[in-house]
Protein backbone atom coordinates (compact mmCIF):
# COMPACT_ATOMS: atom_id res chain seq x y z
CA UNK A 1 0.00 0.00 0.00
CA UNK A 2 2.84 2.38 0.80
CA UNK A 3 4.38 1.68 -2.58
CA UNK A 4 1.16 2.46 -4.41
CA UNK A 5 0.72 5.78 -2.56
CA UNK A 6 4.24 6.81 -3.46
CA UNK A 7 3.63 6.03 -7.10
CA UNK A 8 0.35 8.06 -7.09
CA UNK A 9 2.02 11.12 -5.52
CA UNK A 10 4.80 10.98 -8.13
CA UNK A 11 2.15 10.84 -10.82
CA UNK A 12 0.52 13.96 -9.45
CA UNK A 13 3.80 15.80 -9.34
CA UNK A 14 4.51 14.78 -12.90
CA UNK A 15 1.15 16.14 -14.01
CA UNK A 16 1.73 19.43 -12.17
CA UNK A 17 5.17 19.76 -13.66
CA UNK A 18 3.84 19.04 -17.13
CA UNK A 19 1.27 21.86 -16.87
CA UNK A 20 3.42 24.23 -14.82
CA UNK A 21 3.43 26.96 -17.44
CA UNK A 22 -0.34 26.97 -17.66
CA UNK A 23 -0.72 26.98 -13.87
CA UNK A 24 1.78 29.81 -13.41
CA UNK A 25 0.25 31.78 -16.23
CA UNK A 26 -3.26 31.36 -14.84
CA UNK A 27 -2.14 32.43 -11.37
CA UNK A 28 -0.38 35.51 -12.72
CA UNK A 29 -3.39 36.44 -14.81
CA UNK A 30 -5.72 36.17 -11.77
CA UNK A 31 -3.34 38.26 -9.66
CA UNK A 32 -3.12 40.94 -12.33
CA UNK A 33 -6.91 41.01 -12.70
CA UNK A 34 -7.34 41.32 -8.90
CA UNK A 35 -4.81 44.16 -8.76
CA UNK A 36 -6.46 45.98 -11.63
CA UNK A 37 -9.91 45.62 -10.08
CA UNK A 38 -8.70 46.76 -6.67
CA UNK A 39 -7.14 49.87 -8.17
CA UNK A 40 -10.29 50.62 -10.10
CA UNK A 41 -12.59 50.20 -7.06
CA UNK A 42 -13.22 53.42 -5.08
CA UNK A 43 -11.55 53.77 -1.65
CA UNK A 44 -13.87 53.43 1.36
CA UNK A 45 -13.35 55.57 4.49
CA UNK A 46 -14.99 55.19 7.85
CA UNK A 47 -16.35 58.13 9.86
CA UNK A 48 -16.97 57.42 13.55
CA UNK A 49 -18.31 59.37 16.51
CA UNK A 50 -18.46 58.44 20.19
CA UNK A 51 -21.41 59.55 22.32
CA UNK A 52 -22.42 59.30 25.95
CA UNK A 53 -25.96 59.71 27.38
CA UNK A 54 -26.70 63.07 29.00
CA UNK A 55 -26.64 63.47 32.77
CA UNK A 56 -29.85 64.57 34.51
CA UNK A 57 -28.90 64.23 38.16
CA UNK A 58 -26.49 63.11 40.82
CA UNK A 59 -27.11 60.31 43.30
CA UNK A 60 -26.31 60.57 46.99
CA UNK A 61 -23.12 58.58 46.44
CA UNK A 62 -21.95 61.12 43.83
CA UNK A 63 -22.58 58.94 40.77
CA UNK A 64 -24.44 60.38 37.78
CA UNK A 65 -28.02 59.68 36.78
CA UNK A 66 -28.08 59.38 32.98
CA UNK A 67 -30.94 60.54 30.81
CA UNK A 68 -30.93 57.24 28.89
CA UNK A 69 -29.05 53.95 28.79
CA UNK A 70 -26.39 53.22 26.18
CA UNK A 71 -28.31 50.06 25.27
CA UNK A 72 -31.40 52.11 24.43
CA UNK A 73 -29.39 54.68 22.47
CA UNK A 74 -27.61 51.91 20.60
CA UNK A 75 -30.95 50.23 19.82
CA UNK A 76 -32.43 53.46 18.40
CA UNK A 77 -29.51 53.91 16.01
CA UNK A 78 -29.43 50.24 15.02
CA UNK A 79 -33.15 50.40 14.24
CA UNK A 80 -32.43 53.31 11.86
CA UNK A 81 -34.75 55.71 13.62
CA UNK A 82 -32.52 58.69 12.80
CA UNK A 83 -31.43 57.73 9.26
CA UNK A 84 -34.41 59.30 7.54
CA UNK A 85 -34.31 62.33 9.84
CA UNK A 86 -30.68 62.97 8.89
CA UNK A 87 -31.51 62.71 5.19
CA UNK A 88 -34.39 65.15 5.55
CA UNK A 89 -32.37 67.59 7.63
CA UNK A 90 -29.51 67.64 5.08
CA UNK A 91 -31.89 67.35 2.10
CA UNK A 92 -30.17 64.21 0.80
CA UNK A 93 -31.59 61.99 -1.94
CA UNK A 94 -31.96 58.50 -0.42
CA UNK A 95 -31.50 56.94 -3.87
CA UNK A 96 -28.15 58.64 -4.41
CA UNK A 97 -26.87 59.01 -0.86
CA UNK A 98 -28.27 56.48 1.55
CA UNK A 99 -27.36 57.11 5.16
CA UNK A 100 -26.34 53.98 7.02
CA UNK A 101 -25.15 53.94 10.61
CA UNK A 102 -23.65 51.13 12.61
CA UNK A 103 -23.60 51.40 16.37
CA UNK A 104 -21.82 49.44 19.08
CA UNK A 105 -21.36 49.84 22.82
CA UNK A 106 -17.76 50.57 23.74
CA UNK A 107 -16.72 47.85 26.23
CA UNK A 108 -16.31 48.87 29.89
CA UNK A 109 -17.63 52.39 29.21
CA UNK A 110 -20.94 54.22 29.18
CA UNK A 111 -20.45 55.24 25.55
CA UNK A 112 -21.50 54.09 22.10
CA UNK A 113 -19.47 54.29 18.89
CA UNK A 114 -21.41 55.13 15.73
CA UNK A 115 -19.73 54.55 12.35
CA UNK A 116 -20.64 55.08 8.73
CA UNK A 117 -18.69 54.26 5.53
CA UNK A 118 -18.12 56.70 2.68
CA UNK A 119 -16.35 56.62 -0.65
CA UNK A 120 -13.36 58.80 -1.36
CA UNK A 121 -14.55 62.34 -1.92
CA UNK A 122 -17.63 61.92 0.29
CA UNK A 123 -15.82 61.95 3.63
CA UNK A 124 -16.79 65.59 4.25
CA UNK A 125 -20.42 64.62 3.76
CA UNK A 126 -19.88 61.69 6.13
CA UNK A 127 -18.60 64.06 8.83
CA UNK A 128 -21.58 66.32 8.19
CA UNK A 129 -23.99 63.40 8.47
CA UNK A 130 -22.41 62.25 11.75
CA UNK A 131 -22.65 65.76 13.15
CA UNK A 132 -26.29 65.94 12.12
CA UNK A 133 -26.97 62.67 13.92
CA UNK A 134 -25.33 64.07 17.04
CA UNK A 135 -27.39 67.26 16.70
CA UNK A 136 -30.65 65.30 16.39
CA UNK A 137 -29.83 63.19 19.43
CA UNK A 138 -28.85 66.30 21.39
CA UNK A 139 -32.11 68.02 20.47
CA UNK A 140 -34.22 65.02 21.43
CA UNK A 141 -32.51 64.55 24.76
CA UNK A 142 -32.21 68.32 25.20
CA UNK A 143 -35.99 68.54 25.37
CA UNK A 144 -35.95 66.04 28.22
CA UNK A 145 -33.19 68.02 29.92
CA UNK A 146 -35.18 71.25 29.56
CA UNK A 147 -38.18 69.48 31.03
CA UNK A 148 -36.05 68.34 33.95
CA UNK A 149 -34.76 71.90 34.35
CA UNK A 150 -38.36 73.05 34.48
CA UNK A 151 -39.00 70.46 37.18
CA UNK A 152 -36.04 71.80 39.15
CA UNK A 153 -37.33 75.37 38.70
CA UNK A 154 -40.72 74.32 40.02
CA UNK A 155 -39.06 72.63 42.99
CA UNK A 156 -37.08 75.81 43.69
CA UNK A 157 -40.27 77.89 43.43
CA UNK A 158 -42.05 75.58 45.87
CA UNK A 159 -39.13 75.77 48.30
CA UNK A 160 -39.13 79.57 48.05
CA UNK A 161 -42.87 79.49 48.77
CA UNK A 162 -42.11 77.44 51.87
CA UNK A 163 -39.62 80.12 52.95
CA UNK A 164 -42.32 82.77 52.43
CA UNK A 165 -44.68 80.77 54.62
CA UNK A 166 -42.03 80.47 57.34
CA UNK A 167 -41.34 84.22 57.10
CA UNK A 168 -45.08 84.81 57.52
CA UNK A 169 -45.00 82.60 60.61
CA UNK A 170 -42.11 84.67 61.95
CA UNK A 171 -44.12 87.86 61.40
CA UNK A 172 -47.07 86.25 63.18
CA UNK A 173 -44.76 85.42 66.07
CA UNK A 174 -43.62 89.06 66.17
CA UNK A 175 -47.27 90.09 66.43
CA UNK A 176 -47.86 87.54 69.19
CA UNK A 177 -44.80 88.80 71.07
CA UNK A 178 -46.03 92.37 70.69
CA UNK A 179 -49.43 91.37 72.07
CA UNK A 180 -47.78 89.48 74.93
CA UNK A 181 -45.63 92.50 75.76
CA UNK A 182 -48.73 94.70 75.71
CA UNK A 183 -50.53 92.19 77.92
CA UNK A 184 -47.51 92.12 80.20
CA UNK A 185 -47.50 95.90 80.54
CA UNK A 186 -51.25 95.91 81.23
CA UNK A 187 -50.74 93.27 83.91
CA UNK A 188 -47.97 95.37 85.49
CA UNK A 189 -50.33 98.33 85.57
CA UNK A 190 -52.96 96.14 87.24
CA UNK A 191 -50.37 95.01 89.78
CA UNK A 192 -49.42 98.62 90.54
CA UNK A 193 -53.10 99.48 90.92
CA UNK A 194 -53.72 96.52 93.22
CA UNK A 195 -50.62 97.34 95.24
CA UNK A 196 -51.83 100.91 95.65
CA UNK A 197 -55.24 99.57 96.71
CA UNK A 198 -53.52 97.18 99.09
CA UNK A 199 -51.53 100.05 100.56
CA UNK A 200 -54.72 102.05 101.10
CA UNK A 201 -56.40 99.04 102.71
CA UNK A 202 -53.48 98.51 105.06
CA UNK A 203 -53.36 102.19 105.90
CA UNK A 204 -57.11 102.28 106.57
CA UNK A 205 -56.81 99.08 108.52
CA UNK A 206 -54.12 100.66 110.69
CA UNK A 207 -56.33 103.70 111.24
CA UNK A 208 -59.24 101.46 112.26
CA UNK A 209 -57.03 99.59 114.69
CA UNK A 210 -55.99 102.88 116.29
CA UNK A 211 -59.59 104.02 116.35
CA UNK A 212 -60.72 100.71 117.87
CA UNK A 213 -58.03 101.06 120.47
CA UNK A 214 -59.21 104.57 121.28
CA UNK A 215 -62.86 103.51 121.45
CA UNK A 216 -61.96 100.59 123.69
CA UNK A 217 -59.92 102.77 126.03
CA UNK A 218 -62.67 105.39 126.13
CA UNK A 219 -65.29 102.75 126.84
CA UNK A 220 -63.20 101.29 129.63
CA UNK A 221 -62.85 104.76 131.25
CA UNK A 222 -66.59 105.36 131.04
CA UNK A 223 -67.25 101.94 132.56
CA UNK A 224 -64.91 102.79 135.43
CA UNK A 225 -66.63 106.10 135.97
CA UNK A 226 -70.01 104.38 135.87
CA UNK A 227 -68.86 101.83 138.42
CA UNK A 228 -67.66 104.61 140.73
CA UNK A 229 -70.95 106.37 140.31
CA UNK A 230 -72.85 103.19 141.17
CA UNK A 231 -71.00 102.93 144.49
CA UNK A 232 -71.98 106.43 145.53
CA UNK A 233 -75.44 106.27 144.08
CA UNK A 234 -77.63 109.42 144.55
CA UNK A 235 -80.80 110.72 143.00
CA UNK A 236 -78.85 112.89 140.58
CA UNK A 237 -76.64 109.92 139.84
CA UNK A 238 -79.44 108.08 138.07
CA UNK A 239 -79.35 110.54 135.20
CA UNK A 240 -75.57 110.27 134.99
CA UNK A 241 -75.78 106.50 135.04
CA UNK A 242 -78.26 106.65 132.19
CA UNK A 243 -75.94 108.89 130.20
CA UNK A 244 -72.99 106.64 130.93
CA UNK A 245 -74.98 103.57 129.85
CA UNK A 246 -76.07 105.22 126.62
CA UNK A 247 -72.51 106.29 125.90
CA UNK A 248 -71.23 102.81 126.63
CA UNK A 249 -73.84 101.28 124.32
CA UNK A 250 -72.96 103.76 121.60
CA UNK A 251 -69.25 103.01 122.02
CA UNK A 252 -69.90 99.28 121.88
CA UNK A 253 -72.00 99.67 118.74
CA UNK A 254 -69.36 101.93 117.18
CA UNK A 255 -66.65 99.45 118.22
CA UNK A 256 -68.56 96.66 116.53
CA UNK A 257 -68.97 98.67 113.36
CA UNK A 258 -65.26 99.42 113.35
CA UNK A 259 -64.52 95.73 113.96
CA UNK A 260 -66.73 94.77 111.04
CA UNK A 261 -64.98 97.30 108.84
CA UNK A 262 -61.60 96.02 109.98
CA UNK A 263 -62.69 92.45 109.23
CA UNK A 264 -63.93 93.47 105.79
CA UNK A 265 -60.67 95.28 105.14
CA UNK A 266 -58.77 92.17 106.24
CA UNK A 267 -60.77 90.10 103.79
CA UNK A 268 -60.17 92.63 101.01
CA UNK A 269 -56.48 92.70 101.93
CA UNK A 270 -56.17 88.92 101.51
CA UNK A 271 -58.13 89.00 98.26
CA UNK A 272 -55.98 91.82 96.92
CA UNK A 273 -52.78 90.04 97.96
CA UNK A 274 -54.01 86.88 96.18
CA UNK A 275 -54.86 88.92 93.10
CA UNK A 276 -51.39 90.48 93.13
CA UNK A 277 -49.88 87.00 93.38
CA UNK A 278 -51.98 85.80 90.44
CA UNK A 279 -51.02 88.83 88.37
CA UNK A 280 -47.36 88.32 89.24
CA UNK A 281 -47.64 84.67 88.19
CA UNK A 282 -49.32 85.81 84.96
CA UNK A 283 -46.33 88.04 84.26
CA UNK A 284 -43.99 85.09 84.78
CA UNK A 285 -46.15 82.97 82.44
CA UNK A 286 -46.17 85.74 79.84
CA UNK A 287 -42.37 86.04 80.09
CA UNK A 288 -42.06 82.29 79.61
CA UNK A 289 -44.39 82.42 76.59
CA UNK A 290 -42.42 85.32 75.09
CA UNK A 291 -39.17 83.39 75.56
CA UNK A 292 -40.75 80.34 73.89
CA UNK A 293 -41.94 82.45 70.96
CA UNK A 294 -38.52 84.07 70.57
CA UNK A 295 -36.86 80.65 70.72
CA UNK A 296 -39.21 79.29 68.07
CA UNK A 297 -38.57 82.35 65.92
CA UNK A 298 -34.79 82.46 66.23
CA UNK A 299 -34.01 78.75 66.34
CA UNK A 300 -37.00 76.72 65.15
CA UNK A 301 -38.19 78.78 62.18
CA UNK A 302 -34.71 80.06 61.37
CA UNK A 303 -33.46 76.47 61.24
CA UNK A 304 -36.32 75.63 58.85
CA UNK A 305 -35.35 78.53 56.60
CA UNK A 306 -31.70 77.41 56.66
CA UNK A 307 -32.67 73.83 55.77
CA UNK A 308 -34.92 74.99 52.92
CA UNK A 309 -32.19 77.29 51.55
CA UNK A 310 -29.75 74.37 51.71
CA UNK A 311 -32.21 72.23 49.74
CA UNK A 312 -32.57 75.05 47.17
CA UNK A 313 -28.79 75.23 46.76
CA UNK A 314 -28.66 71.46 46.25
CA UNK A 315 -31.41 71.67 43.62
CA UNK A 316 -29.54 74.50 41.86
CA UNK A 317 -26.36 72.42 41.99
CA UNK A 318 -28.15 69.46 40.41
CA UNK A 319 -29.63 71.79 37.81
CA UNK A 320 -26.35 73.44 36.81
CA UNK A 321 -23.96 70.51 37.16
CA UNK A 322 -26.20 67.47 36.86
CA UNK A 323 -28.09 68.38 33.69
CA UNK A 324 -25.79 67.83 30.72
CA UNK A 325 -26.58 66.69 27.19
Amino acid sequence: AYYEDEINLIDYLRVLWKWKRLIIAGTLICAVIAIVISFQMPKIYEVSIAMEPGVVGVKDDGSFIYIDSVANMNGKIEERIYNRKVEEALQLDPLKTMVKFKSAIVPKTNMIRVTSQWQEGDTALGVKVSRQLFSLLSNDYGKIVEQRKGDYDRQIFMKQSEISKVETQRKDIDKQIKLKLSENEKTRNDIRLQQATLENIRQRKGELLEELKGVKENTEKIVLQRDVLLKGKTQDGDISLLLYSNTIQQNVAYFNRLSDQSYDLGTREKETEAKVDRLTKNIDDIKTEIERLNLNKTEGLQAQIYDIKTEIEQIKLHKTEGLQT
